[in-house]
């Protein structure tokens, strides 16, 4: 099936960020990490929380959050590799649409899945209790059910 993804509109690099950042929050694999670099920089969740968009200064600072937590424009850990020049966009995926995305080209996605970075493949390995790289499973099941 071609997935026709339903584009609402343009967004931002500080949306996105700010975005990111909020679903990693709720994570129990990465929240806590991100609440260790807050409480060091002397910010308050509510960065994270209630994201102002029209504030510089706090765009800046969720900027260097991702960049120290996940490597965010430095290109290391999760966006090693990743694109500098790109158009960010909201879109609306159907639950058959999001089936049929594939992650990004991070080693540890590419493990899971076999090699077809598609989260069903991935799926069917952990549930066949394949573990990619040894990292326990159990994060992306919890996050899974949250969703």
């Amino acid at each position: 099936m071609l997935a026709v993804v339903q584009v609402l509109g343009v967004s931002s690099e500080d949306e996105m960020v700010a975005c990111f950042l909020s679903g990693e929050l709720s994570s129990k694999r990465f929240g806590q990490n991100l609440r260790s670099h807050l409480a060091a920089g002397g910010q308050a969740e509510q960065l994270l929380t209630y994201p102002d968009l029209s504030d510089a200064g706090a765009n800046f600072a969720r900027r260097a959050l991702l960049a120290a937590t996940r490597g965010y424009g430095e290109n290391r850990d999760l966006f090693e590799n990743f694109p500098t020049h790109r158009t960010w966009n909201r879109a609306l995926l159907s639950a058959d649409e999001a089936a049929d995305v594939r992650y990004v080209g991070y080693s540890y996605w590419v493990e899971l899945s076999g090699g077809s970075r598609r989260p069903t493949d991935a799926a069917a390995r952990i549930k066949a209790g394949l573990r990619a790289f040894d990292v326990p499973n159990e994060p992306i099941v919890e996050a899974t059910r949250a969703l």
